[in-house]
Order: structure tokens, then C-alpha cells, then sequence
């Protein structure tokens, strides 16, 4: 692991004030203030997954490497330190997924240029799906771009004791990269988060609606959506108070708020549709968990990774894997490692046993967001271009707040189906099905 392209603007300035001042200490929200306009950009090659995962929860800027570069061999993988015996366990069984991944994604003879399709792979089982087998162990590289003040999330990452062996080289790299005048300010006592099992039985009730059927869960929303719009809409294009606006319409209020919020999203101001907030639960494979947390648009719960690592929970089989000739190995395949990863566990703690959660392991959410952002993420995830897990649940989630507000959602769909494709040469080709799907 490395961090290479290390900038940093505006830090200078803040490093002058802190000497200037003879500044030692700062409570968090000063510290969060001196930090705010500075920017920092880096990148942070070969982490694994659980790493890049984790940081990704914190909504930063993160491009990513996509999986499907992932190579063949040894170094294609990042492992704790273990003992010998141990260590090559984790070899041999890291491989015998990497040798099921090479086998099952296996391409048909003849030269493919650009991303190969379906109809290209030997056994119709494309990489994307192929991947549900890899360990979190499995390498990556990300670019990131912070505002200075994220770098106290960071560091209370990279100091949380459950994380502590997982993050000890980057802390440290990031630690010779910043000024020690700022990492002095910064969180950098090892915690111990005992108040997640707090937080758990808050949400425990919730995230027991779950299970692989019921996978997308409306638990809340505020009453009367549109009107809840409408209001925001007249709030700003009215001189009368919300409760005198709401008291002239009178009992057509829902259809003249309804009829306003059309009105003025047609304009394109979408930002009224941020007055409409719901709650989700949901569960999913760590790998639509990872595109979920990339869009960096929600505020999610996640349930504890510990109880992924203790739990019984049925992995998910992609549909192309499930009845094909690899059926049964990817199940057994899952259940060893599964055995190996408890093993560790309760030989070397959590933070050794994260590596070896897989990506078919499914991890249960809550999500909060607003109809401005589930516009975007679901008119990029329903495209039949998208990944096939997190298109079966961005539908099911549309399909529910279409019964809340037919206005809000209305546009929440690819561009193919209201107008042209935007994936250009890139298009699946089936507009009409989708027009006939989401129009009727």
C-alpha cells in the first residue's frame, strides 16, 4: 500500500495561523473550521476492498478502480499478518476463488474490442458476476478529493480500534504527508466504539423486516409528499407565510401543490424536491452495498460488519452463476472461506477477519434520502446498462414512491425513456421495452 500524488492547497495558511497563535488544541468544531477550504487530493494504491469500502462511507470524492482489471495472481491481493500456517490457508483458498473467478468469466476464442458482452464469455457468465466470489482482500486502487475538514473523519477512521491493524500503514503514510502541527490536532488515540451495540437495537427492529425477498423496505416517509413540496415551491414565489398559503388553498391544497410542484420541476428547479424525504431499509451484496455508498448522496446506517462475519445469512448467487456448472462450487467455495474467515476471527479479532468477507456476503442498511437525489441515483441504476443486482432494487425502490407521488418520480427513469439514450454507442438497444415497462 502507498499513497502517491499527494496535494494539498491552502494548508500553508493554516499551518502559518496555528504557529502564528501558538495554537496546541482545538475542539472539533474550530478545528473543522480552519480545515474547511483546504483541499487535499491523493491517490491510495493497492488497499483492499474492505479498505476502500470503508473509506468510502465517509462521502469523500473516490474514483475507483473497477474490479474487472483485477489480475490473476498472488499480488492481486492484500492479506494480515498471520501466522505461517495460517497465512498460507489464506493463500490457498484466496486462490482456489481467484482460479473459480478466472474459470467462470473464461471468454470464447476470438479478439473483443472494447468491453466484451454477454454473448462473448464461454459460459455466460460475465466478469461483473464472476466477481460475487472474490474476498475483500482482493486489491484496489482509489483517487480521492477531500476538503481539509473530512480529515477528521479520517483520522477517527484510521484511530478506531476495530480498524486498527487494517488501516496502521496508511495512517502512517498519512501521517509523514501532513503538517504535524495539523495531525497534532487531529483524533489520534486508538477508540473503542463500545456504543455500537447501542446503536444497533435502535435500528435492530428495522433491519429485521429484512430478508432476501423483501430486500427494498419502505419504513417512513413524511405525510403528503407533493404537498410537502408544493409548499416548499409557494414558500419561495409567495409573500404569504407557509400556513397562509396553506390556509387559502383550503381544501384543494394537495391538488394545487401537486399541480405547483409539476409546474416548477418542469422549469427545472429541481431543488424543491429535496422538501420530500424518505427512509429505506435495505440488503444487498457487499458489491451493490459499495456502488450504494460511492453515489455519496444518502445518509445510511449499516448494521455491524461483525455480525457479517458471525452470521448464517444466505450469500447471494448472481442469476448467470445460479443453475450453471459453477453452482455448486461457488456455494462451497463460500462456505469454506466463511469457515476460515471465523476461524481468524476468534484467533486474531475483527479487524484480520474484515479481509475475508466476500463480495456475495449480503449486509443489511437503512438509507435516508430526498426525491432530488433518488431522481439521480435511480435514473442511473434502472438502465439496463447497470448492474443487474442494484437494477432490481432501484426498481423495486421507484415502484414504491411512484404509489407516494406520481409528480416527484415521474422523471426518476434513463433518459431512453422520455427521450434519447445517453449511452451513445454504449446503448442496450431496448428503448421501447422500457418505455412500455415505466410509461404505462
Amino acid at each position: 500500500m502507498k499513497i502517491t500524488n499527494f496535494e494539498q492547497t491552502g494548508m500553508k495558511k493554516v499551518v502559518s495561523w496555528i504557529k502564528n497563535n501558538n495554537i496546541t488544541d482545538l475542539d472539533r468544531d474550530e478545528l473543522l473550521e480552519a480545515l474547511r477550504t483546504v483541499n487535499i487530493s491523493f491517490a491510495v494504491e493497492e488497499i483492499n476492498r474492505m479498505q476502500s469500502t470503508l473509506l468510502c462511507e465517509l462521502k469523500d470524492s473516490y474514483v475507483q478502480q473497477s474490479q474487472r482489471y483485477v489480475s490473476m495472481d498472488e499480488d492481486a491481493y492484500q492479506l494480515p499478518e498471520l501466522s505461517s500456517a495460517d497465512n498460507q490457508k489464506a493463500k490457498d483458498i484466496i486462490n482456489q476463488a481467484f482460479q473459480l473467478y478466472e474459470g467462470m468469466s473464461e471468454l470464447k476464442e476470438g479478439n473483443f474490442k472494447g468491453r466484451p458482452k454477454l454473448e462473448h464469455y464461454k459460459h455466460g457468465i460475465p466478469i461483473e458476476d464472476a466477481r460475487y466470489i472474490l474476498p475483500l482482500a482482493t486489491k484496489t486502487n482509489i483517487s480521492v478529493a477531500m476538503t481539509g475538514n473530512k480529515l477528521y473523519d479520517l483520522f477517527s477512521l484510521f484511530f478506531t480500534e476495530r480498524y486498527n491493524d487494517l488501516f496502521k500503514e496508511m495512517r502512517e503514510e498519512m501521517m509523514d504527508l501532513l503538517p504535524d502541527c495539523v495531525v497534532n490536532l487531529l483524533p489520534i488515540d486508538l477508540k473503542n466504539n463500545n456504543d455500537l451495540e447501542l446503536i444497533e437495537k435502535l435500528y435492530q427492529e428495522d433491519l429485521e423486516k429484512l430478508n432476501v425477498e423483501n430486500n427494498m423496505i419502505l419504513l417512513d416517509s413524511f405525510d403528503k409528499l407533493d404537498l410537502k413540496v408544493g409548499l416548499g415551491a409557494a414558500t419561495s414565489t409567495s409573500a404569504q407565510t407557509p400556513s397562509e398559503k396553506l390556509k387559502s388553498w383550503g381544501d384543494e391544497a394537495e391538488d394545487k401543490a401537486k399541480n405547483l410542484s409539476q409546474r416548477v420541476l418542469g422549469y427545472g428547479h429541481e431543488s424543491i424536491a429535496e422538501q420530500a424525504r424518505t427512509t429505506f431499509a435495505m440488503m444487498s451484496s457487499l458489491v451493490t452495498y459499495h456502488q450504494q455508498i460511492r453515489h455519496r448522496l444518502s445518509e445510511n446506517h449499516r448494521e455491524r460488519l461483525l455480525n457479517l462475519v458471525l452470521n448464517e445469512r444466505p450469500v447471494l448467487v448472481p442469476p448467470t452463476i445460479e443453475g450453471s456448472q459453477f453452482e455448486d462450487d461457488f456455494l462451497d467455495l463460500a462456505d469454506e472461506i466463511r469457515k476460515f474467515r471465523l476461524y481468524i476471527y476468534k484467533e486474531y479479532g475483527l479487524d484480520k477477519a474484515l479481509s475475508f468477507l466476500l463480495n456475495c456476503e449480503q449486509i443489511k442498511l437503512i438509507m435516508s434520502t430526498n426525491a432530488r437525489i433518488d431522481k439521480e441515483m435511480l435514473a442511473e441504476r434502472i438502465c439496463m446498462n447497470a448492474q443487474w443486482e442494484i437494477r432490481k432494487l432501484a426498481t423495486k425502490k421507484l415502484l414504491q414512491l411512484r404509489e407516494l407521488s406520481n409528480v416527484l418520480y415521474e422523471n426518476a427513469l434513463p433518459s431512453c425513456v422520455h427521450g434519447e439514450c445517453s449511452e451513445g454507442k454504449l446503448s442496450c438497444g431496448r428503448q421501447k421495452e422500457m418505455r412500455e415497462r415505466f410509461l404505462d
